[in-house]
């Protein structure tokens, strides 16, 4: 069983490694996103531009260049890996080299449209005039010289899921999972769709953590976390266009667990058997040592520390009423500290 502990970006899916990690009977890796399936030129993007809406040959080609480039990245030192760089690079080509159908040397429009002026002058140049006019002239045999190169051909392999299903385990082992036993991953699948990406892994499984908006929205405008900016923030109206939009098209699926994080505080013991309940799992041993619900607690009603954003926080209710968390029902919380930003732990005033 792959579990992904999902979100929608500072919602708190963390708790969800945190909780997890006190169970005997699961395997927590956490030290990364697993993002591999819906990242940009990740597996969904692959998957459309090859198994669902490909043309002619040219966009498998750029599609397949643009995930091994990609996966090349993951080469960089510092960058948040799964498993040695040159390792998870060796096997995205395996994965790649398992569902192409041909390869041949060839030239598409695309090599002279890079957009880099000098770079399609001299490839115009070179297609239009020196190979044909100069090179195969002299040679009277045909030239592949640059801009041409090798060319993926892959249009509806019909071994796509079941590679690229291999493709992540095999990922999950270079890491030293076991695969006999659940394995919980953070951001494996995107939270607004996790089941887009369900049909890359073997049995998946989603929790979907969501927050009240006023408290990602206070949390997010006040936080020192140096990554926290990818909601905007400075402009309330265009936060709730962003925090609704987001949301729009949840499904009903029977391997997906929507849950919100105010939940796992305040209706501790009910959501952790819900929990265990979808999963399956029962060997909480190590009950609260990790996540600690009297902690997190302080990361909610942020309003209290910041009256000065009343016009905003009452904007949000009125826009977002179905998102919100009833706070007033479980009447006067006592706080014990400074709330922290989920995902980086770190203390902001």
């Amino acid at each position: 069983m792959i579990i992904g502990a999902c979100g929608y970006g500072a919602t708190g899916s963390s708790v969800i490694t945190d909780l997890l990690r006190e169970y005997d009977d699961v395997q927590v890796f956490d030290n990364l996103e697993f993002w591999l399936s819906y990242r940009v030129d990740g597996l969904e993007d692959l998957e459309y531009h090859l198994m669902k809406q490909y043309s002619k040959g040219e966009s498998c080609d750029a599609a397949i260049r643009r995930f091994l480039r990609k996966s090349r990245s993951y080469m960089v030192p510092f960058i948040n890996k799964p498993c040695n760089g040159k390792r998870f690079y060796e096997l995205s080509k395996d994965f790649i080299n398992e569902i192409v159908q041909i390869k041949f040397k060839g030239l598409y429009t695309a090599e002279v449209c890079s957009g880099y002026v000098m770079k399609d002058i001299f490839a115009f140049a070179s297609k239009k005039v020196f190979m044909p006019k100069v090179i195969e002239k002299i040679t009277k045999q045909r030239a592949y010289l640059w801009p041409c190169a090798e060319k993926y051909f892959s249009v509806e392999p019909e071994n796509f899921y079941e590679a690229a299903q291999k493709y992540t385990s095999s990922i999950l082992e270079a890491m030293g999972a076991d695969m006999e036993r659940p394995i919980c991953l953070d951001q494996p699948f995107s939270g607004n769709s996790p089941e887009t990406s369900f049909k890359f892994y073997k049995d998946p499984y989603a929790v979907v953590v969501d927050k009240d908006p006023r408290d990602l929205f206070l949390a997010a405008k006040y936080t020192k976390d140096p990554n926290f900016k990818f909601l905007p923030v400075d402009d309330v109206d265009k936060f709730i266009v962003y925090y609704k939009n987001i949301r729009k098209h949840r499904v009903n699926d029977l391997r997906i667990l929507n849950i919100r994080f105010e939940d796992l505080i305040y209706r501790y013991d009910e959501s952790i058997d819900q929990i265990e309940n979808f999963l399956n799992i029962h060997a909480h041993t190590r009950k609260k040592e990790i996540f600690n619900p009297m902690r997190s607690i302080n990361n909610t009603q942020l309003i209290r520390l910041h009256s000065e954003e009343k016009d905003n926080i009452d904007k949000i209710s009125k826009a977002l009423p179905e998102y919100l968390f009833d706070f007033e029902k479980y009447g006067d919380v006592v706080f014990g500290d400074k709330p922290f930003d989920g995902a980086a732990r770190k203390a902001f005033y």
